[in-house]
């Protein structure tokens, strides 16, 4: 985020605001899309040396809130010329100054709070698991395969292990089986599955997958209703597996 001072004709208290963001972040903020107007830059050609590989580049577009007033095509172009000027100014800046900033946007989450998810991020044998869900080894390969859990190849372990923490009392069950049938429609390793589970996202305040699906609390998502949070982390869900399964 960063201002650039507007031209000499309009009050020297005004400044343009430049917001980088995504629109997954402004659906979890609720933000109504209907007051922004936006177009898509140009993509890429196909020579471009920028595109390497078979990976697609995201799709960038330059908005601005709609204004209460009638604007003309030099008022539009002219605030297009300050966002110009703008970003080629960021693009000045050495990258540490801007991890510095990024860094002081980052909400303050509770370290307390977070150490209780500790140890939930433990793996267990299928004996463990069955002990810990006081039923047979045969009854946690058939859960297994009906997606209510799953397990995952551990680096240096000998056969799976089944992560902990879908053995917790507030465990989301139903979104967990739901990514769990995702990952198997697209063919996707459970291995990745629980990588992606313990990686921190900004998406969720620096909390990570998994300790969303134990209830792990994030300001932006209180309003939402609960079909609308999950439709939010499945849109995740699906942006993760076409990364990994590219």
């Amino acid at each position: 985020m960063t201002s650039a001072p507007t031209p000499s004709t309009i009050e020297e208290s005004d400044e343009l605001l430049l917001v980088l963001t995504t629109c997954r972040a402004l659906s979890a903020a609720r933000f109504d899309t209907r007051l922004l107007d936006a177009v898509p830059l140009p993509s890429p050609t196909a020579g471009d040396s920028s595109n390497v590989g078979d990976h697609v580049p995201r799709r960038i577009m330059i908005g601005r809130l709609r204004s209460t007033r009638r604007e003309n095509t030099d008022d539009v172009q002219s605030q297009l010329l300050q966002l110009s000027q703008a970003l080629v100014t960021i693009g000045q800046i050495p990258k540490e100054q801007i991890a510095a900033v990024v860094e002081q946007l980052q909400p303050a989450t509770s370290r307390l709070n977070r150490d209780r998810f500790r140890r939930e991020y433990g793996v267990l044998t299928i004996e463990e698991m069955a002990s810990r869900m006081k039923c047979t080894v045969e009854e946690v390969r058939e859960r297994e395969i009906s997606g209510d859990i799953f397990s995952a190849r551990m680096s240096g372990l000998d056969g799976p292990r089944y992560p902990a923490f879908q053995l917790h009392g507030n465990l989301n069950r139903a979104l967990l089986h739901q990514v769990i049938q995702e990952y198997h429609e697209w063919g996707a390793s459970m291995t990745f599955l629980w990588v992606f589970l313990r990686s921190p996202s900004e998406m969720f305040d620096g909390w990570t997958p998994m300790e969303i699906l134990l209830g792990a609390s994030i300001p932006a998502y209180e309003a939402l209703t609960p079909s609308e949070k999950t439709e939010v982390f499945m849109e995740f869900v699906s942006e993760e597996l076409s990364r990994v399964t590219q």
